[in-house]
C-alpha cells in the first residue's frame, strides 16, 4: 500500500502544483495569472475525456502492468512540462499527465474497496485518498518552495524523477494476481441507467467546481486580498495540506456511519465555509484560518462521493468511478475558469470565494434531492413489503374459525 500512496502522491502533487506557482509561471511564460490558471483547467478537461477513454481500452491489461504504464505515461508528462520552452508546450505536457489520471486513481480505490471488511469501504477509500492529502500537506508547499528557490521547472522535474522511482517500485513490489479492471464496458455502461450513479457523477462535478474555484487562486487569494507576505505561503499551504488529512479521516469515518448522511451534510458544510471566506479574506490570519477550514471540508466530502458512488455501481465500480473522476476533473475545469472569468469582469479576487459557495450550494441540493428519493423509495419498498406480508398472515379470528371449523366432527 506504501508504494501506491507514493505514485498516488506524485501523480495528486502533478495536478495540484501549478495552483502554488501560478505567479511564477506567469512571469516567466509572459502569460497573466487567469492564463496560467488554465493550467488547472485544461489537466482538468483532459482528465475528463481521457479518463473513461483510457479505462476502456486497458479492461484487459492486468493490474500491476497497467499501473506501471499509467506511471511512465506521467513520468513523460512531467519531463515535457519541465523542459517546455513556451506555454503551449507546457499545456501539452500537462494534458499528458492529466490523461491517466482517472484510470490510474480508479483502479487503486476499487483495489483498496475490495479489500475491505463490510463497513469499512468509506475508510478504505479514505486511505487511498492519503496520496492526494500527502500531496496537498507535502507536494504543494515544497513544490511552490522549490519553484521560489530554484524555478518551476524543477518542480516538474521533480515530481517525474519520483513518479520513476514509483514506478520501479511497483514493478519490483506490487504481486502480479492476473487480476485485470474490469468487465467489458459495453456491461459497465448499464449501470449509468440508475439515477443514484448519475445524479452523484453531476452533484460530485458541481461540488468539485465549488473546490477548484477557490483552490486555484487560493495563493492570490492569501497575497493580494490578505496580504500574507510570500515568504509565509508554503506555510499556509502546509496548514491546508494538514487541514485535507483531518478531513479526510472524519469523511471516511462518517462514510463507513452512513454515506448519505455524510454527503448530505458535509455538501452543505463545504458551501458554509466558502460563503464565510468571503468575510474573512481581507486578513492574513482570517484567510489562512479559513482556508484550513475550507481544506477539512474539501476532503472530508470527497471519500463520501466515492463510496456513494461505488455503493450505486457495484457492477462497474472501475469505470463509475472513472466517470466519477472525470466529474471532479470537469468541475474542477468549471470551477477554475469560473473563478478567471470572476476576477476578469472585475469583481476581484475576493469573490472566487463567493462562487465557489455557490457551486457547492448546488451540488449540496443536488445531494438532498438523490438522498431524499432514496429514502422514498427504500420508505415505499419496506411498505409494499408489510402490505404484502399483513395480506398473507391471517387475522386471529380467521385462525381460530380455521382452527375450530379443523377440529369439529364430520358430518
Amino acid at each position: 500500500m506504501a508504494v501506491l500512496i507514493l505514485a498516488i502522491f506524485c501523480v495528486g502533487t502533478a495536478e495540484l502544483a501549478p495552483s502554488g506557482m501560478l505567479g511564477d509561471l506567469s512571469r516567466d511564460l509572459s502569460v497573466t495569472v487567469p492564463t496560467a490558471g488554465l493550467l488547472v483547467t485544461v489537466y482538468a478537461l483532459t482528465v475528463v475525456i481521457g479518463g473513461p477513454l483510457v479505462t476502456a481500452v486497458s479492461t484487459r491489461i492486468r493490474r500491476k502492468y497497467l499501473l506501471a504504464a499509467l506511471l511512465l505515461v506521467s513520468v513523460a508528462g512531467n519531463a515535457v512540462s519541465s523542459l517546455a520552452p513556451n506555454f503551449g508546450v507546457l499545456v501539452a505536457g500537462r494534458m499528458l499527465t492529466a490523461v491517466i489520471h482517472g484510470t490510474f486513481l480508479a483502479v487503486c480505490v476499487v483495489t483498496a474497496s475490495s479489500m475491505a471488511a463490510k463497513g469499512r469501504e468509506g475508510s478504505a477509500v479514505a486511505n487511498t485518498q492519503l496520496g492526494i492529502n500527502l500531496a496537498t500537506v507535502l507536494g504543494v508547499p515544497l513544490g511552490t518552495l522549490v519553484a521560489q528557490q530554484f524555478n518551476w521547472r524543477a518542480t516538474f522535474g521533480g515530481v517525474a524523477v519520483l513518479a520513476l522511482v514509483a514506478l520501479v517500485l511497483i514493478l519490483l513490489v506490487i504481486p502480479d494476481d492476473d487480476a485485470t479492471v474490469d468487465a467489458p464496458p459495453a456491461h459497465q455502461l448499464r449501470v449509468f441507467r440508475q439515477w443514484q450513479v448519475i445524479g452523484t457523477v453531476v452533484a460530485t462535478m458541481l461540488c468539485s467546481a465549488g473546490m477548484f474555484t477557490l483552490i486555484t487562486y487560493m495563493v492570490p487569494l492569501l497575497t493580494d486580498v490578505g496580504g500574507l507576505p510570500s515568504a509565509w505561503v508554503p506555510a499556509v499551504l502546509l496548514a491546508y495540506g494538514l487541514g485535507s488529512l483531518v478531513g479526510n479521516a472524519v469523511g471516511g469515518r462518517l462514510a463507513n456511519k452512513s454515506v448519505d448522511t455524510a454527503v448530505l451534510t458535509l455538501s452543505w458544510v463545504l458551501a458554509a465555509v466558502c460563503l464565510l471566506y468571503w468575510f474573512a479574506a481581507p486578513s492574513a490570519v482570517g484567510g489562512a484560518v479559513f482556508l484550513a477550514l475550507f481544506s477539512i471540508a474539501t476532503f472530508a466530502l470527497i471519500p463520501g462521493l466515492q463510496t456513494k458512488v461505488l455503493t450505486a455501481a457495484a457492477d462497474a465500480p472501475t469505470l463509475s468511478l472513472t466517470a466519477n473522476m472525470s466529474a471532479f476533473g470537469l468541475g474542477a475545469a468549471l470551477g477554475s475558469w469560473a473563478g478567471g472569468q470572476v476576477i476578469d469582469q472585475g469583481f476581484g479576487t475576493r469573490a472566487v470565494t463567493l462562487g465557489a459557495a455557490v457551486f457547492a450550494a448546488l451540488g449540496a441540493v443536488l445531494i438532498a434531492q438523490i438522498v431524499y428519493a432514496e429514502r422514498r423509495r427504500k420508505a415505499v419498498a419496506q411498505s409494499d413489503a408489510d402490505t404484502g406480508a399483513s395480506c398473507r398472515r391471517p387475522t386471529g379470528d380467521t385462525t381460530r374459525a380455521e382452527s375450530a371449523a379443523s377440529s369439529a366432527p364430520a358430518p
